[in-house]
């Protein structure tokens, strides 16, 4: 029976192959949305990492209230001032770099006076000129901001809408549209803008004037040298209002990776959606197809229990054959889904939504759940089919009209087609088109 199952899937290759395809397409989003979704998270992970090398400890103030987009407390520049005392500091520096909510909004204005934003997240950050080490960002082009007159700006946005280094630049903070000179270019990272957002960059001083802020968003510390990170943290936490924390640079970077990870979540969750409908779509085609091909084999099946096959035999071979067309449909599904990876974050970049850097991530779990979801998504659709195939009676082998009529076969196996031809569009017009910059504002 296993070489008639294969026969008969070798018989019918064009069949085979344009049912795979729903198969295909649904692992290979699937699969394709796994893999872009960890290489996100893993590239954001080793940027927020690096940018934290040289720092051994934060202070930031806590968050105001758990559900709110307002940000964080404050921390004074008193507190500052104390850890800069202690004698287990070797350096200090206030900083203005919270990404979470809504506390740092500073739109920059393009050269009509209307301001770039679309749906994307508008920041206004400060960052210290004198010592980079607490710095993030990278120079692309001239220098820091060391006044307040001076604006750097992200790459991203020089490039969209032609800034140079040296023209004039209005930015909308919480006060009245001031101009700025434009006096460098930077990127986050190894990318030109985090998702398409802008950003205004200021010495702090500026910052907090721009944003209206009395104090800092955190304070990065760097230790003497001889001084343990835990033996740094003890100190400065017996300095600390009960409105601050402290954590190590690594802690840090872990929580500014939360908001990020909302964001792949988001698109992880949205993509994986299409998937699913193409998935669904596949299995319809399958039930279709191997109904019309049971309808058709009646009299091979038929001369089969007449030789002695048994119902169970039967069923074997039917799902023997669903089988080895489930697997080889989500191996393919399963290659095809790295080049789709590939070619969605070159998309994002096309849409202004530019992901950082990485080499691919391809874990373990992604081909586990590919290969589950598509060989057991083909299984569960053949169920009906392959039982259907059991009942037939050896009686049937010579019984006129034993065939189904060809015409009818053709017609709803066109159906099927049809249905997957519209299914793939959607997913395409869907992943294309909708949808992809919502969860930006995520960010």
């Amino acid at each position: 029976m296993r070489r008639v199952a294969l026969r008969g899937l070798a018989a019918r290759k064009l069949r085979s192959a344009l049912t795979a395809i729903a198969i295909v397409l649904g692992v290979a989003m699937v699969s394709g949305t796994l893999v872009l979704t960890d290489t996100i998270e893993k590239a954001f992970d080793s940027i927020f990492s690096s940018s934290y090398e040289q720092t051994d400890a934060v202070v930031s103030g806590k968050k105001l209230v758990e559900w709110s987009q307002t940000g964080k407390a404050q921390v004074s520049p008193q507190l500052l001032e104390t850890i800069e005392a202690l004698p287990q500091v070797e350096a200090a520096a206030g900083t203005i770099l919270d990404l979470s909510g809504d506390a740092n909004q500073a739109q920059i204005l393009d050269r009509e006076g209307k301001a770039i934003r679309g749906s994307n997240p508008t920041f206004g950050l400060g960052v210290d000129p004198g010592d980079e080490r607490f710095n993030p960002f990278e120079l692309v082009e001239g220098t820091w901001a060391s006044g307040p007159g001076q604006v750097v700006i992200d790459a991203g946005t020089a490039d969209k809408e032609h800034f140079r280094v040296g023209e004039t630049v209005r930015v909308a903070g919480e006060g009245p549209v001031r101009s700025y000179e434009l006096v460098g270019i930077a990127r986050f990272g190894d990318v030109n803008s985090l998702g398409g957002a802008t950003i205004a960059l200021f010495d702090v001083a500026t910052a907090r004037s721009v944003l209206a802020k009395d104090g800092f968003d955190a304070i990065a510390v760097a230790a003497e040298d001889g001084v343990g990170q835990q033996q740094l943290i003890d100190a400065i936490a017996a300095t600390l209002p009960d409105t601050a924390d402290v954590r190590t640079g690594e802690e840090q970077a872990a929580e500014d990776g939360e908001g990020v990870g909302e964001f792949v979540t988001f698109i992880r969750w949205f993509l994986l959606a299409f998937g699913g409908i193409a998935l669904f779509v596949g299995a319809f085609v399958i039930f279709n197809t191997l109904s019309i091909t049971v309808a058709q084999r009646t009299k091979e099946l038929a001369t089969l229990r007449t030789l002695g096959a048994s119902r169970r035999q039967v069923l074997r071979s039917v799902f023997l054959e669903v089988t080895v067309l489930g697997v080889a449909a989500t191996a393919v599904g399963l290659g095809i889904g790295v080049l789709l990876a590939k070619g969605l974050t070159k998309l994002f970049a096309a849409l202004n939504l530019e992901l950082p850097q990485s080499s691919m991530a391809f874990q373990p779990r992604t081909a586990v759940v590919a290969m589950l979801t598509g060989t057991l998504v083909t299984l569960v659709a053949s169920v009906w089919p392959a039982v259907r195939a059991t009942r037939i009676a050896p009686i049937s082998a010579v019984r006129e009209g034993g065939m189904t009529v060809k015409r009818q076969s053709r017609k709803t196996f066109a159906f099927g087609l049809v249905v997957t031809a519209a299914s793939v569009f959607g997913l395409v017009y869907g992943t294309l088109c909708s949808g992809v910059t919502t969860g930006v504002r995520v960010l």
